[in-house]
C-alpha cells in the first residue's frame, strides 16, 4: 500500500497513437489504462472516464481535448488548469493525486460544472455521510466577465504555430501597452537601491535602499507621496490632496468600490434595502465593471450586450450594483445621467418631502482619455459632469490614466498659466492616476489615488475627502498593504525624467495613429483616435465582432479587442501604442486587408 501510494504522484502520458485503428497500438493503451488503475486501487474518476479515455483510440487529439471541455466545464482554459488533467495538442495527460489530496482516504471526485461545485464523496470509508459536501465558487465570481486579454492571448497562442515561420510573426493591436521602456531615470534609482540592500548600507546616495525588503507606510513610500504631491500641484491643479499608491489604477478603482459601494443601504423604507449602484459609461472599461461585478454582484454588464435589461433588474429580482450609461459618439450622455439620478434620489417618504436624502447610485465613473473609446473630452464636458454629480451628492471617480495621451489638447483651460492637464479639486471627485502607461512602467504596479484634503462642515468639520481617505486605508491594508518598495522607488525615478520625457515618447505615436486610422477608414463608423492609444470601429451589420478578431488572428496575424468585451458588440478596438511606428505601418497593412476582405465573407 505504501508503494501505491508513492507511484500515486506519477504522471501518466497517454499520447495519442498515430494510426489508431491497429489493435496493437489499442492493446498497448489498454494495458496502461489497467497498470494506472491498479496502481490508483481506489481512486476513480466518476464522471463516465471509461468511456472518455476509450474515445482517445477513435478521435483526434483536438477532439478529445474538446471532449475533457465539454465534461468539466464550458472553456478548455479551465480544464488546462486543472493541477491533474491537462492536455496540449499531441497528447492527454492524466496526474494522479497523492493521497493527501483525499485528507484520509482515496476518494471518488465528481466535477459539476453546471452548478460550479466540485464534490467529495467517500462511498467506501464506514464513517462518510450519505450526503455529498459541495465546495461552491461565489457566484459573484462565476458571472464576472472573463478578463478579456487573456481570452485574446488564448486565441494568439491557437493560431501562433501557423506564423511562426513568418518573420514578423502576429501583430498584437490588442493589449494597451506601450513600445517604449521606462526613463534612465528609473533605473538608476533600482539600481541604487538594490546595491544599497545588498550592501546593508544607508550611508550612500539612497539610504532607504537598505530597507527595501520591508513593507513601507500602507499609504506609500514618504517621498514618492511628496513628489506626486508637488506633481498633483503644477501639473494637474490639485492643492495638498491625499494620495495612497496603489498597485496600479486597477487597485485604485477596486479600492474606490469598496469603499464606497454598500450591497445594501440601510435607509428607513422606501430607501432602505436597495443595492447601491455605480455607473459606467459604453463603451466601458471592462476591468471597472469586473471590479463591481465581483464584489457587488450580478450578472448584467449592461451597454448594448444587455439592452432592455438593466434598469428594470430589480424588479425582476436580479438586484445589480452597476448602471451602463450611453454615449454619443464615444461622449457620455449627461441627459440620461441626469434621469438616473433623478430616478434614484431618495426622498423622506414621511414627509413627502422632495428634498433629495441621497442616491442609490454612490459613484459614477469616467475614463478620460477614454479606454476603450480613444476620445478626448473637452474641460467643458468635464466641469458640467462635476457640477452634475456635485447637484446630486454622488461620488466622481476620474481616471486619469491617459492623461498624457490627449492628443488634441482637450482638456486644457483657455488661457495660459494653467495646468498641463486640469482635474477639480472638489470633495466629492476622486482622481486615479497610473504609471503603466506614459512611464511604461506596467509591470512595475504603481498607480496612485488624490483624495480632496478640503474641510467643510461635514464629519466634524474635516471633510468628505479626508473621511473617506481614513476609511480607503483599510481597504489598502486588507489587499496590498502596501506597494512594493523597490517598485515606488523606481517610480520616484522616473518622476525625475518628468512630464516632458513622456510627451517625447507619446508625439512617436503619431505615425502609427495615422496608419490605424486609415486601416479603418472602410469600416461603417470609427470613434476614438484623438485621446489614449485607440480607435474603434463598427463592423458591418451582421459580423460577429468575437469571430472576426478570431479569424483576423488566423488568416492575417494581427489581434485587436472584440468590442462585445467592452459591452459594445459589432465593434473593435484596436491599440496603436504596441508597436514602434515601422512595425505598426505593417499591421495596419495586414488589419487593412483583413477588415476589406473578412468583412465582405462573413
Amino acid at each position: 500500500d505504501e508503494g501505491k501510494l508513492i507511484m500515486g504522484g506519477i504522471v501518466v502520458q497517454l499520447h495519442m497513437i498515430r494510426r489508431p485503428h491497429l489493435l496493437a497500438n489499442k492493446l498497448a493503451m489498454a494495458i496502461a489504462i489497467v497498470t494506472i488503475c491498479c496502481m490508483a486501487s481506489k481512486l476513480a474518476v466518476r464522471s463516465s472516464s471509461s468511456s472518455l479515455v476509450a474515445s482517445a483510440f477513435s478521435r483526434s487529439p483536438r477532439s478529445v481535448s474538446s471532449s475533457l471541455a465539454g465534461r468539466f466545464g464550458r472553456r478548455r482554459h479551465l480544464l488546462s488548469s486543472s493541477p491533474y488533467i491537462c492536455t496540449n495538442a499531441r497528447s492527454l495527460h492524466l496526474t494522479i493525486p497523492p493521497a493527501s489530496f483525499f485528507h484520509s482516504s482515496p476518494a471518488t471526485l465528481k466535477m459539476t460544472s453546471s452548478s460550479n461545485q466540485i464534490i467529495s464523496d467517500d462511498a467506501s470509508s464506514p464513517t462518510s455521510s450519505s450526503q455529498t459536501t459541495p465546495l461552491q465558487i461565489s457566484s459573484r465570481t462565476h458571472n464576472t466577465l472573463d478578463p478579456c486579454v487573456i481570452l485574446m492571448k488564448q486565441i494568439i497562442s491557437q493560431h501562433a504555430s501557423k506564423w511562426k515561420n513568418d518573420p514578423h510573426g502576429i501583430y498584437s493591436l490588442a493589449q494597451g501597452v506601450v513600445h517604449w521602456r521606462p526613463p534612465q531615470s528609473a533605473y538608476d534609482a533600482l539600481s541604487k537601491a538594490v546595491k544599497a540592500n545588498f550592501a546593508n548600507d544607508d550611508s550612500g546616495d539612497n539610504p532607504d535602499g537598505k530597507f527595501i525588503h520591508t513593507y513601507c507606510p500602507d499609504e506609500g513610500y514618504p517621498p514618492l507621496l511628496d513628489a506626486l504631491k508637488r506633481k498633483l500641484q503644477k501639473e494637474n491643479g490639485l492643492h495638498n490632496p491625499h494620495v495612497m499608491v496603489t498597485a496600479g489604477a486597477n487597485q485604485a478603482y477596486v479600492n474606490c468600490v469598496l469603499t464606497f459601494l454598500d450591497e445594501q443601504g440601510n435607509d428607513r423604507p422606501p430607501n432602505g434595502g436597495r443595492i447601491r449602484k455605480c455607473v459606467v459609461f459604453e463603451p466601458y472599461y471592462f476591468n471597472h465593471v469586473m471590479a463591481v461585478q465581483s464584489t457587488r454582484g450580478g450578472k448584467n454588464c449592461g451597454g448594448l450586450a444587455c439592452r432592455g435589461v438593466g434598469d428594470d433588474a430589480e424588479s425582476a429580482g436580479e438586484v445589480e450594483g452597476l448602471l451602463v450609461g450611453p454615449t454619443k459618439h464615444g461622449v457620455p450622455d449627461l441627459d440620461w445621467l441626469r434621469s438616473k439620478l433623478e430616478q434614484y434620489k431618495f426622498t423622506d417618504a414621511a414627509t413627502s418631502s422632495s428634498q433629495s436624502l441621497g442616491n442609490a447610485i454612490r459613484m459614477v465613473t469616467l475614463v478620460n482619455p477614454g479606454n476603450p473609446s480613444g476620445v478626448a473630452l473637452p474641460y467643458s464636458f468635464l466641469k458640467a459632469i462635476t457640477e452634475l454629480t456635485k447637484e446630486y451628492g454622488v461620488w466622481l471617480v476620474m481616471d486619469n490614466t491617459y492623461e498624457h495621451f490627449d492628443v488634441d489638447g482637450m482638456n486644457t483651460i483657455e488661457g495660459n498659466g494653467g495646468p498641463a492637464y486640469p482635474c477639480f479639486d472638489e470633495e466629492h471627485v476622486i482622481n486615479i492616476f497610473s504609471f503603466s502607461k506614459g512611464y511604461a512602467m506596467a509591470g512595475f504596479r504603481v498607480g496612485y489615488i488624490a483624495l480632496s484634503s478640503k474641510a467643510s462642515s461635514i464629519d466634524g468639520g474635516k471633510g468628505m475627502g479626508t473621511a473617506a481617505y481614513e476609511k480607503m486605508l483599510k481597504v489598502q491594508d486588507t489587499i496590498a498593504i502596501c506597494v512594493s518598495r523597490l517598485s515606488q522607488m523606481a517610480a520616484l525615478g522616473a518622476l525625475e525624467a518628468g512630464r516632458d520625457w513622456v510627451l517625447e515618447q507619446v508625439r512617436s505615436l503619431e505615425v502609427g495613429r495615422k496608419v490605424i486610422l486609415e486601416a479603418m477608414e472602410p469600416l461603417e463608423e470609427i470613434i476614438g483616435g484623438n485621446g489614449a492609444m485607440y480607435v474603434m470601429g463598427k463592423l458591418p451589420n451582421g459580423v460577429d465582432d468575437q469571430d472576426f478578431a478570431s479569424s483576423l488572428v488566423e488568416k492575417y496575424g494581427v489581434a485587436v479587442i472584440p468590442g462585445s468585451f467592452c459591452g459594445y458588440p459589432g465593434w473593435i478596438r484596436v491599440c496603436y501604442s504596441n508597436l514602434p511606428p515601422d512595425d505598426c505601418k505593417l499591421a495596419a497593412a495586414r488589419l487593412k486587408e483583413g477588415i476589406l476582405k473578412l468583412t465582405s465573407t462573413f
